[in-house]
């Protein structure tokens, strides 16, 4: 069974007032006893995927989830289980055999299914139901989760609200969940309870979510190509934003939020004029997320790269003054950020149609041209990047990343070990440039300090003076890409159809 499904986490003021919403609706109750199973190293978790048993109400039920094609889809197979209430019934994987989720069970397991598996942590809530429907014959599953999950001697709460679309069209589920959140107090989530019981037990925050290649798809359409560029990008997005609105976001995370939260722009960008359903206004609540995210790397990861080279020049001050602190918990959870992150997601399940119109041949006359472009800004600005205004610089590099994030997305079309090729030679000039940027911004901070604190004056003139050096390795990084092998030369013929106009639009 496919699982499409919303997850939104509420804080203590939202917990409450669902709950009485839901008892003036009639909810119907239930009791959830389940206890979730995984190999001693936890190779299932980190496969993401979960196996449990759950007592609901009086009867057992066996459940395998595994990752489906989004953030918010998921592989689900579930059997009941005979056993009374008051006995665990004895755990079997092969109730799930011949399902898409036991093949990727038995994957996580080295293949034999032979692993030991053992229970790892259990939890204890009380489940309100509803059914929501609609005219358009669409029905929405509403549960909201209260009670606890825990390992051991550690408890943490649960409360959670969850959105299933069960039949009709899935726009209503999407519906449903911006109404969810014009009530306030909630956010999204790609944190399952069995992560929840994971960290618990471990005592740590989950590990940062890194960008995963896309798969090879040679013939895709645009509509496809978008599908899944958004599924990858948001796959990155939302599970590193939602551990930020737990506030147990550490440095990796916010770094790599905006990694993410960069990428997904940067397809949003290329393929804003051919994606019927694409909102510019999704950018301003997208890059106010980035640029807010940003003030902590600044401080942080900025500091820790040049605070090396203040040490061994002997700086007085090697840590310029900690500015306001940025409550990175309240950015994640921002109204219009989470607004967004819904009506990209319902983008993302969309039809074909909805996405985009460019065939094949179109799509792939789209990123050679976006491609050739970009490479020749970097390349000409390469060429005289010494002599170009802090500004400029800062442009260049921005054009950089965007050029490698879409030449990322191009191993969709074309081949994987000419576009990786291609991207590890951009690599190291992407280093270079964010060093100098670092470099750049850091001695900003130090010649604001130094109008107060006299102490700020030598590392903020030590820095502006080895801008030279790293603005000399930029440019020199940067002068190889004349001999870079573009792997999108081999392109089909000019289009002349409507699709060509649209692509002159750009």
């Amino acid at each position: 069974m496919n699982e499409l499904e919303l997850k939104f986490r509420l804080d203590e003021r939202a917990a409450q007032q669902w709950q009485r919403m839901f008892d003036a609706q009639g909810a119907r109750r239930l009791r959830l006893r389940a206890r979730y199973f995984d190999t001693d190293d936890g190779s299932l978790g980190r496969a993401g995927i979960a196996l449990r048993l759950r007592l609901e109400g009086d009867h057992w039920v066996q459940t395998l989830k595994a990752r489906g094609d989004s953030a918010v889809h998921r592989l689900e197979h579930e059997v009941a289980v005979p056993a009374a209430p008051d006995e665990t019934p004895a755990l079997d994987i092969a109730h799930h055999t011949g399902t898409p989720a036991h093949e990727q069970l038995l994957k996580a397991m080295g293949g034999t299914g032979q692993a030991a598996l053992e229970e790892r942590f259990a939890t204890d809530v009380w489940r309100s139901i509803v059914v929501i429907e609609d005219p358009a014959g669409s029905r929405v599953e509403a549960a909201l989760d209260l009670g606890h999950v825990h390992a051991g001697d550690r408890r943490a709460p649960v409360a959670e609200l969850e959105l299933e679309h069960l039949d009709g069209p899935v726009a209503s589920l999407f519906k449903r969940a911006e109404e969810a959140l014009s009530v306030g107090g909630l956010w999204l989530s790609t944190i399952s309870k069995a992560e929840q019981g994971e960290r618990l037990r471990q005592g740590s925050p989950t590990p940062a979510t890194k960008a995963r290649a896309v798969a090879s798809m040679p013939n895709a359409t645009g509509a496809q190509v978008l599908r899944m560029v958004l599924a990858n990008t948001l796959a990155q997005v939302l599970p590193n934003l939602s551990i930020a609105a737990e506030g147990q976001a550490d440095d990796e995370h916010i770094h790599q939020a905006r990694v993410g939260l960069r990428r997904l722009r940067t397809a949003l960008r290329e393929f804003a004029k051919t994606g019927p359903r694409i909102d510019p206004v999704w950018e301003s609540a997208l890059a106010k997320t980035f640029r807010t995210l940003g003030e902590q790397r600044d401080h942080e990861a900025v500091s820790a790269a040049v605070r090396p080279l203040l040490e061994a020049a002997g700086a007085p001050k090697t840590v310029w003054d900690a500015p306001t602190a940025v409550d990175t918990t309240a950015a994640a959870r921002a109204p219009a950020l989470q607004q967004t992150l819904l009506h990209l997601l319902s983008l993302l399940h969309d039809s074909d149609e909805s996405l985009s119109p460019l065939s094949h041949e179109a799509v792939l006359e789209l990123f050679a041209k976006r491609l050739q472009r970009l490479h020749r800004r970097v390349e000409r600005a390469g060429r005289v990047f010494e002599t170009l205004s802090t500004t400029e610089q800062h442009a260049v590099r921005k054009r950089l990343k965007r050029l490698r994030y879409l030449s990322e997305f191009a191993q969709l079309l074309w081949a994987a070990d000419e576009v990786d090729a291609y991207v590890d030679t951009l690599k190291p000039m992407q280093e270079a440039l964010g060093h100098h940027a670092d470099c750049t911004v850091a001695a900003e901070h130090f010649q604001r300090d130094a109008k107060t604190d006299p102490s700020a004056q030598f590392a903020a003139g030590y820095l502006r003076g080895h801008l030279e050096t790293t603005a000399r390795v930029a440019h020199k990084a940067l002068r190889r890409m004349r001999k870079l092998q573009r792997f999108w030369r081999d392109r089909p013929p000019p289009l002349k159809t409507k699709e060509s106009a649209l692509l002159r639009e750009r």
